[in-house]
């Protein structure tokens, strides 16, 4: 058996993460905060651009056929926040999918402390970026210490995967409260604490995730998987981990991407 194949894939893997974050760090700059006083000039009227916010996201909906001069059936205005009025209309969230994003509707100001407010003016990266960086470091770790609990059982003798896996939920585990941490910072300070199905969703989810990962530490330390109750408990825990990271992902990118 390869013991020194396990250093080597959980350093690919740490690359891969890093890659994965810095693509979509660099797609989440273009973003931007808005107030209400804001979105209501881009109401297109007078050449103007038409945006809309729906579930706090801000639309542009410029090139839509259907919202020339930022006026929708004549009885919907850009420039607005059309959240309730989605509500009642005769299709969903899904017209929106392919409008681009421009930003996020800035809630009611929440109280921060004057120095953080100086410290993301001059640094405004700091105000929403964070969290989109530092939240697939989990994500792949844990999926990869699936995977490789996966291969183990399919192959064990082609490589230590079994050491690999519980290298990755280490990893895992220690970039979790990083990411669980720039999340709140992230819905603090660019959301203004509003509150959405989502966020709620992806809080109650991030809990479960890392009590299950000290869960999963506590069996595996000192006693590496063998095919007993214990052993099958850790394995089940790892392909939870897993799913829960990824569903925890697919909820951000729904509040970010809408897809």
């Amino acid at each position: 058996m390869n013991y020194k194949k396990g250093p080597r894939i959980l350093a690919l893997s740490v690359v891969c993460s890093i890659l994965i974050s810095a693509s979509v760090f660099a797609q989440e700059t273009k973003y931007r905060g808005f107030t209400a006083q804001d979105l209501s000039y881009y109401d297109g009227s007078n050449g103007r651009p038409a945006y809309v916010v729906v579930d706090g996201i801000v639309y542009d909906l410029s090139k839509s056929e259907y919202w020339k001069g930022g006026i929708h059936e004549n009885m919907h205005w850009a420039g607005n926040d059309l959240t309730a009025e989605l509500l009642s209309a005769p299709h969903g969230r899904e017209v929106l999918r392919h409008m681009p994003r421009v930003g996020i509707l800035q809630g009611d100001k929440v109280w921060i402390p004057q120095f953080l407010i100086a410290l993301i003016t001059r640094h405004p990266v700091l105000r929403r970026h964070p969290h989109p960086f530092l939240v697939h470091f989990p994500m792949v770790f844990l999926f990869g210490g699936a995977l490789f609990m996966l291969l183990h059982l399919v192959r064990p003798r082609l490589a230590n995967f079994e050491k690999a896996a519980f290298l990755m939920l280490v990893m895992g585990i220690i970039f979790t409260p990083p990411a669980i941490v720039s999340g709140l910072w992230t819905w603090w300070v660019a959301y203004s604490l509003r509150v959405s199905p989502q966020i709620l969703t992806k809080i109650i989810l991030a809990i479960i995730l890392l009590l299950a990962e000290i869960i999963s530490l506590l069996l595996r330390i000192g006693h590496p998987f063998e095919r007993t109750v214990r052993g099958w408990i850790y394995f089940a825990l790892m392909l939870f981990l897993a799913a829960d990271g990824l569903t925890i992902g697919y909820f951000g990118g729904e509040i970010t991407y809408g897809y």
